[in-house]
């Protein structure tokens, strides 16, 4: 009976805290911004500056792979890694959260969460931006989901990557910001020299790496394997070797 009831008490508080990550989440207008209406503006912006006149018989989705790629790595990294790097630091751990059973059950709260807000994005973005390239179709956004949560994996690796460092919350900003900006310059001096699709430019810019994915340059189901045991194996050395340092550990 008590078996039974245990599994009923940990799927009840996983529900539980992710709701209240994501309700927190969504009160945060600069991720709102950012993630979801940014990229909708500039798709729009992007899509009336070329000279094509019927964009309903242009291909969606190679348009609009980075775009998704972008989408993943921004939850990926300013969600996902950029919070828990936050929650880390203040001391929320150390004061709420000292045992391995709650770390584990606060990192996988984190972690649905999280993987539910970057598909809500995802399924957002598709429905504002599919329109301007014909209609909507159930096969073409489950197999843009597939790809999409693929590419979220892999950037949540390596967000997990950065989280295992002895940084500081400001640390972690700034060094997210500037792995983005760089991954965004190696894109646009991809596509203006016309080397986009380089080798050396696909192994040091996870974002157009991605982007291949979406365009089946790259096998999905090799891609989501690899993008699904990573994080497995990060998700365990985290909860393993969780690092605190609240801010008063210092005095």
């Amino acid at each position: 009976m008590t078996s039974s009831i245990l599994p009923t008490t940990r799927a009840s508080k996983l529900y539980s805290i992710s709701k209240i990550l994501i309700k927190e989440h969504l009160r945060e207008p600069s991720g709102l911004l950012w993630t979801a209406l940014a990229p909708c503006m500039l798709f729009f912006i992007m899509s009336t500056s070329q000279p094509t006149p019927d964009k309903t018989t242009q291909s969606y989705l190679p348009y609009a792979a980075w775009f998704y790629a972008y989408i993943s790595a921004n939850v990926a990294f300013f969600g996902f890694s950029f919070y828990l790097i936050g929650r880390r630091e203040s001391g929320f751990i150390r004061s709420f959260i000292y045992q391995k059973e709650s770390i584990r059950l606060f990192l996988a709260s984190h972690a649905i969460s999280y993987s539910i807000l970057s598909l809500t994005y995802a399924s957002l973005f598709y429905m504002v931006t599919k329109p301007l390239h014909g209609n909507y179709s159930i096969q073409e956004y489950l197999y843009i989901i597939a790809c999409f949560f693929t590419s979220y994996l892999g950037f949540s690796c390596v967000g997990l990557a950065i989280a295992a460092l002895p940084i500081k919350f400001g640390t972690a900003n700034t060094l997210f910001s500037l792995l983005s900006f760089l991954m965004l310059m190696s894109s646009y001096m991809g596509v203006i020299t016309g080397i986009e699709h380089d080798d050396l430019i696909a192994l040091v810019n996870p974002l157009h790496m991605s982007t291949r994915i979406f365009r089946g340059e790259l096998p999905l189901p090799a891609a989501f394997l690899v993008a699904l045991i990573l994080p497995l194996i990060g998700f365990y050395l985290t909860v393993k070797y969780f690092r605190i340092q609240p801010i008063w550990s210092r005095y």
